[in-house]
């Protein structure tokens, strides 16, 4: 994740200098050769970040660096031989998605994608964050062709969103080329019911496959713009015919080499914009003959030689607004907060306090994969905060039985040790438990400082996203009584810091025993 430091506190950080293409990287094209450039679950992430993985972790990527990249490529291949794409995930991650532009979030991820001059991108499940209505409104307002080709509408004939395209033709450079996009069949268990009352989900094979059969007597080559995740463009790859290329996204891998399945070749290219994937894509006789492609790091200064005014000035513009909104100053963390996706964390015991205290409930519970970065130990902004709680879930609170409870608890650490999903963060309650013939026992388990009675009422303080996959959360339970609190968990975890130092409570509250 983007350190907030860097993105509201470092507004033009000094790093090594962009690795600007050479001959070797972007070559002279040859008759039926096209330049393939594609990135992948960018997330809000517009400025360079320190690359961990790379020597000295020089801050790496942004959409200067991409500008610069592909305004060199053009220039070596011409912009018409040039085919930019993006693999979705354009929301949640940094303050950046959080502001309204033209009207909604996500407007500025559009305005930098329209200046670089990107030529399609595909619906991924993150741009449902904010709701239906304004992944509508981002589809409807943007000018590149926004694809998914098994987001279709609950009354049939036509794709769930006005202006959504299943599938597009562009020419390039005299190659026809055949876009079909893709959007992860798990956006039931990714976006809200609400959202999910908008949208009949198909199978990615099964419409993939007929748009195959529609485009391919007009087309040279047929490339799926994915956001499944690499485990499932495999599965699609093996799973369909006459298909050439998958670019992918969701799965955030930073592919070394590509892959070919069934003919078909798949690369995806990371995440948050530090790296670029690049393919030089031969066509012969209706057919990819060749497939050259390599993945890109993009060392990136602040300024990086080759970048356009605009997409410079819209960094500039971004920047100084962000700093306004969240970089001051709030609090102060007196330890470092951890998390952890796979048990108890630090910071979940942080968060989960935070809402049981701010409602005045018994318990609180909190999904590990909702908490997205650690809290440092000293000062903390409200970019910092944002880091941890991207998402606008709102606070709720709901009763259930002591059973209900006990059963929650026991489910979700199965989950937790069969990798289901991640381990619900807990508060207001301590259980100790084992594993008997396979499946999780409680030895004890006590809520305050009374042990657990089956029979009682407990309130519970959690998030909305909670509520809404209650099957995979709650499982066994019938939560009564939901009432929203009127405020955001972000909001809650800011109130909480205003109120003085963050100190670190390292007693987990579901702890394993022999």
């Amino acid at each position: 994740m983007l350190l907030i430091s860097l993105l509201v506190a470092c507004p033009h950080p000094v790093e090594p200098a962009l690795q600007e293409p050479t001959q070797a990287q972007v070559r002279v094209p040859k008759p039926g050769e096209l330049l393939l450039l594609h990135t992948n679950d960018l997330h809000g992430h517009f400025l360079p970040e320190r690359a961990k993985w790379l020597e000295g972790e020089p801050a790496i990527g942004g959409f200067q660096a991409i500008d610069a990249w592909v305004n060199r490529a053009e220039a070596e291949w011409g912009e018409d031989r040039v085919l930019l794409l993006d693999g979705g995930d354009l929301l949640t991650g940094t303050p950046l998605t959080d502001l309204e532009v033209r009207g909604f979030y996500g407007g500025a991820m559009l305005e930098f994608l329209e200046a670089i001059g990107y030529d399609a991108w595909v619906v991924g499940n993150h741009e449902f964050d904010k709701g239906f209505e304004n992944a509508a409104r981002m589809v409807q307002a943007s000018a590149i062709p926004a694809l998914s080709s098994n987001l279709l509408g609950v009354e049939g004939g036509t794709t769930a969103i006005e202006g959504l395209q299943e599938s597009i033709v562009l020419d390039v450079a005299g190659i026809r080329v055949g876009l079909i996009g893709a959007t992860t069949s798990g956006l039931t268990h990714l976006a809200s019911a609400e959202t999910m009352k908008n949208i009949d989900l198909r199978e990615p094979i099964e419409t993939v496959q007929a748009q195959i059969d529609a485009l391919d007597a007009e087309t040279d080559i047929l490339v799926v713009l994915s956001h499944i995740g690499l485990d499932a463009d495999r599965r699609l790859a093996a799973g369909v015919t006459g298909l050439d290329v998958i670019v992918g996204g969701h799965s955030h891998t930073p592919m070394q080499e590509a892959e070919q399945v069934n003919g078909t070749w798949i690369v995806q290219a990371g995440s948050y914009g530090r790296s670029i994937g690049q393919a030089v894509v031969s066509v012969t006789d209706d057919a990819v003959t060749g497939f050259d492609w390599d993945l890109h790091d993009l060392t990136a200064a602040a300024v990086p030689e080759g970048t356009s005014e605009e997409v410079s000035a819209l960094v500039t513009q971004y920047e100084e607004r962000l700093t306004a909104e969240f970089g001051q100053v709030v609090g102060e963390a007196l330890d470092s907060l951890g998390r952890s996706y796979d048990g108890p964390s630090t910071l979940g015991n942080w968060i989960t306090d935070t809402l049981r205290t701010q409602t005045g409930a018994h318990i609180g519970l909190y999904n590990a994969g909702g908490i997205r970065s650690d809290l440092a130990k000293g000062p903390i902004t409200k970019g910092d905060l944002f880091q941890i709680f991207p998402f606008s879930n709102a606070v709720v609170t709901f009763e259930i039985s002591g059973s209900e409870l006990l059963g929650i608890l026991l489910r979700n650490v199965q989950s937790a040790v069969d990798g289901s999903h991640g381990s619900m963060q807990l508060s207001g309650a301590q259980m100790t438990w084992r594993m008997k013939m396979g499946v999780p026992e409680a030895v004890s388990i006590t809520v305050g400082d009374a042990p657990l009675d089956p029979g009682a009422i407990y309130t519970v303080a959690t998030n909305t996203y909670v509520v809404d996959q209650a099957e995979k959360y709650l499982p066994g339970a019938d939560p009564k009584n939901v009432v929203e609190k009127g405020m955001t968990v972000f909001d809650a975890a800011l109130g909480a810091v205003k109120e003085g130092p963050v100190s670190v409570d390292s007693v987990f509250r579901l702890q394993q025993v022999e």
